[in-house]
């Protein structure tokens, strides 16, 4: 537990399996800790600052200290693997217009997910399959394609999108409804064989079971959808689950949900009482 009130800097989040972890880094004393995720007492800060880089297993801050408004990194400390960084979302080629084609070149999946009776179609590496869909939060998924590429990977999404009125995302406020009640398999089900039926009379999909991820740290449920709040200012309460970029808290006006993934790259300002370590 931290004995007194200490600034740190949110340097990265992210999922160990269902664990969420935040990583905060002190420059006093050139540390890294995690951030207590049951109990929570601190402010974060409006500006977001670079968050390093790794080297040789060795955390380093951006020397520039650059403040930035969209990217975690600034372009000196993005990671090599990833030499455009707006190729993420919207990868340009196949690969041949950049000198590390690795992270484009690689097998990825097109996949549909499920947040309890809402859908959306989504694409991601194969390998990182089960992670980014923990990171999203979903509650059932299943791959539907296998592409050689990114960009290939991508079209595809897109398409499927717009030929069968699945969106790419679902909206804030739609999954906090859906934080009320716990996910409904049967239901999930029932939805993802009728749109696997369409998708099947256009392009033959892989027909694979639709799998849950339901084991999320959701100690309570709200009794009304948690209101989102800016990552700025002061956030205290019990923490009553996580899932996806979003903590829901308890506060005495009601549960509040905190964009986690929001949080990386501010200063975080942490209390006495607070169960960070």
């Amino acid at each position: 537990m931290t004995n007194d009130t200490a600034a740190k800097h949110v340097i990265a989040y992210y999922w160990d399996a269902f664990d969420p972890v935040v990583l905060l880094y002190n420059s006093q004393n050139n540390s890294i800790d995690k951030l207590g995720l049951t109990q929570i007492n601190f402010s974060a800060s409006e500006n977001k600052i670079c968050t390093g880089k790794m080297e040789d297993d060795e955390y380093i801050p951006c020397p520039q200290q650059v403040k930035l408004t969209k990217n975690a990194t600034c372009m000196k400390c993005s990671s090599p693997a990833i030499p455009v960084l707006e190729c993420v979302f919207e990868p340009r080629c196949e690969g041949e217009r950049c000198g590390s084609p690795l992270f484009c070149t690689r097998p990825h999946v097109v996949y549909l997910a499920l947040y309890s009776n809402l859908i959306k179609v989504g694409m991601t590496s194969e390998k990182r399959f089960k992670e980014r869909i923990t990171e999203q939060g979903a509650d059932a998924a299943a791959e539907i394609f296998v592409c050689r590429n990114r960009l290939e990977a991508r079209t595809l999404e897109k398409e499927i999108s717009a030929r069968f009125k699945i969106p790419q995302e679902i909206k804030p406020g739609a999954l906090m409804k859906q934080w009320v009640t716990a996910p409904s398999m049967p239901q999930m089900q029932n939805v993802y064989s009728t749109y696997l039926q369409k998708i099947s009379t256009w392009k033959k999909p892989l027909n694979k079971d639709l799998d849950a991820f339901d084991k999320y740290p959701i100690t309570t449920r709200p009794k009304s959808p948690p209101k989102i709040v800016h990552s700025k200012g002061k956030h205290t309460g019990s923490v009553m689950g996580i899932k996806g970029r979003f903590l829901v808290y308890s506060t005495p006006k009601g549960a509040r949900a905190l964009d986690l993934s929001d949080l990386v790259g501010r200063t975080i300002f942490i209390n006495a009482d607070d169960d960070s370590r």
